[in-house]
C-alpha cells in the first residue's frame, strides 16, 4: 500500500490548475497586431453605419436581395431606381467583409425561408463586392476624432454595382447633414 503525504496532493492540486488555465493563458499572450489580422472587424469597433442603396440613373432594379458574408440578408427591396433611394441605419455596427447583391426579371414575392419576403424568378444581377478593406484607416481616424456616420453606398446599375464611402455629420444648422471624404467607385455625396 502507498501512502502520500499532504504535500503531494497539493502539488497536484496545483498542477491541474495551472494545466486548466493553460488554454486562456495562451489567448491572452496573442500580440496587438496579431488580433488585427485575426479580426478585420476591429479596424471599425465604435464607428455606427448608415446603409444607401440606389441605382444609376435610368436603371431599375427588381426583386433586389443584399447578404453580407455572413450569409445574414442586411437590405430587400421590390424596386431599387434612382428615385427611391433607401438610407437606412445598420444597427449591428459591422461592416460586412463583402456584399452579394442579386436582383431578378419579373420576381415574384414568395415568403423566405426565415420570414418576411423573398423573390424567385430568372437572376438578371449577381455580384458580391469587397467591402470592409476598401474603407481607408484615414477615415476611420476621422470618425473617431471628430465623430459622425460611416455611410456604405451601393448604386445598382444593369452590368454590375458601384460602391463608395463617406462620412455623414450634422450641420451646425439642425435637421441638414454635411458628407464628408466621399470615396470609392462615386464620389458624389447629395443625389
Amino acid at each position: 500500500m502507498m501512502t502520500h503525504s499532504p504535500l503531494d496532493q497539493s502539488r497536484k492540486r496545483k498542477l491541474l490548475g495551472l494545466l486548466a488555465l493553460l488554454p486562456w493563458g495562451a489567448g491572452c499572450s496573442k500580440t496587438e497586431r496579431g488580433d488585427l489580422a485575426a479580426d478585420p472587424q476591429h479596424r471599425f469597433t465604435g464607428v455606427r453605419l448608415v446603409l444607401v442603396v440606389d441605382a444609376v440613373a435610368g436603371a431599375q432594379m427588381e426583386g433586389v436581395v443584399m447578404y453580407d458574408d455572413l450569409g445574414w440578408k442586411i437590405y430587400s427591396s421590390a424596386v431599387v431606381a434612382r428615385r427611391n433611394r433607401s438610407i437606412m441605419a445598420v444597427g449591428s455596427g459591422r461592416v460586412p467583409l463583402s456584399v452579394h447583391l442579386t436582383w431578378r426579371d419579373n420576381p415574384r414575392p414568395i415568403w423566405g425561408k426565415n420570414g418576411g419576403i423573398d423573390w424567385e424568378g430568372e437572376i438578371a444581377g449577381n455580384y458580391t463586392v469587397p467591402v470592409a478593406k476598401r474603407i481607408p484607416d484615414t477615415v476611420l481616424r476621422d470618425i473617431r476624432a471628430r465623430g459622425g456616420n460611416l455611410r456604405l453606398k451601393f448604386r445598382l446599375k444593369a452590368d454590375g454595382v458601384l460602391f463608395g464611402w463617406d462620412i455623414e455629420r450634422a450641420a451646425s444648422l439642425g435637421d441638414v447633414s454635411i458628407f464628408e471624404m466621399p470615396g470609392g467607385d462615386f464620389l458624389e455625396t447629395r443625389y
